[in-house]
C-alpha cells in the first residue's frame, strides 16, 4: 500500500508539469496538483492527504487554489474507511464519482512475452498519442491528449501497441524508488478483446524489472480489473474519488 501511494504521487507530480500554470502544491501533509490546461477533468486536478484533520485545516486554501487557477472540477482521493473526510467533503459539495481498486504485484518472475511479430508495439511513444488513445477509449474530447502531450519530456516510460499499423492501445509507467506505477492504460473500442493491453503491459513490466523495479502498482477501473488479475495483480482495497465541480 505504501508503494501504491508513492506511485500515485509520482503520477500526480508528473501531471504537475503539464503546461503553463501547472504545479504541485504541498502544504504540510497535503499534495495537490493543479492543471489549468485541463480545467474540466478532476482526475488530473487531484488532492491526496495524510489525515482528515489536516485536510479540513487546509481545505480553504485548496478552494482558493483551484478557483484562482480557473479549474472547474477537482477531486480528493479518500480511503473508504475515512468517514470523517468523506463526510466533510460531502458537506462542501463534493460527490463521490468513482471507487477504483488499488492493485499490486511483485515483478519477480515477470516474463517478457514471445514476440512473433503479429503485434507491433513500441516504447518511447509520443506522449500526446497516449492521450489520444485514452480520449478515444473513454469518449473524451481531447482532454488527455492536451495534458499528456504537455507533461515534461523525460518523465515516465510511454508505450503504444498497434492493430493493423494503427495505434490502438497505450500506457505509461512512472518509477518511484523500486516500484513501477502503471497509468493511463487504454485500448480503442474497436481493438478491445484482442489482448493488446495485456501484451503491452507484459513488455512494459519486463522493462521495469530490467530497470531494477521490484514491484508494480496501479489503480483499476472495473472493466480493467480482470485484465490486471490475469497478469498477476491482486487487489489491495478501493480508493474513493470525491469530486467537486462548479455548477
Amino acid at each position: 500500500m505504501r508503494a501504491a501511494a508513492a506511485g500515485s504521487t509520482a503520477f500526480l507530480r508528473a501531471l504537475g508539469t503539464a503546461g503553463e500554470g501547472a504545479r504541485v502544491v504541498e502544504p504540510d501533509g497535503i499534495l495537490a496538483v493543479v492543471v489549468p490546461l485541463c480545467p474540466e477533468r478532476s482526475v488530473v486536478n487531484g488532492v491526496v492527504y495524510d489525515t482528515a484533520t489536516r485536510l479540513e485545516a487546509v481545505y480553504p486554501e485548496l478552494e482558493r487554489l483551484y478557483s484562482q487557477a480557473g479549474v472547474d472540477a477537482w477531486t480528493v482521493w479518500v480511503p473508504p474507511e475515512d468517514h470523517q473526510a468523506a463526510g466533510f467533503l460531502a458537506a462542501r459539495g463534493h460527490v463521490m464519482d468513482g471507487e477504483p481498486e488499488t492493485m499490486a504485484m511483485s515483478l519477480d518472475g515477470v516474463a517478457r512475452p514471445d514476440d512473433d511479430g503479429s503485434i507491433k508495439w513500441m516504447r518511447g511513444a509520443d506522449q500526446a498519442l497516449v492521450g489520444t488513445i485514452n480520449d478515444a477509449a473513454y469518449g473524451l474530447d481531447g482532454s488527455f491528449e492536451r495534458v499528456l502531450g504537455a507533461v515534461a519530456h523525460g518523465t515516465g516510460e510511454w508505450y503504444v501497441a498497434y492493430l493493423e499499423d494503427e495505434p490502438a492501445s497505450a500506457l505509461v509507467i512512472f518509477d518511484e524508488h523500486a516500484n513501477a506505477d502503471v497509468d493511463m492504460v487504454a485500448t480503442l473500442p474497436r481493438a478491445q478483446g484482442r489482448g493488446l493491453a495485456g501484451l503491452l503491459m507484459r513488455h512494459a513490466l519486463a522493462d521495469a524489472r530490467d530497470r531494477g523495479c521490484e514491484t508494480t502498482t496501479l489503480v483499476a477501473t472495473a472493466p480493467g480489473r480482470p485484465v490486471y488479475e490475469r497478469l498477476g495483480y491482486r487487489a489491495l482495497g478501493s480508493i474513493q474519488m470525491w469530486e467537486r465541480r462548479r455548477r
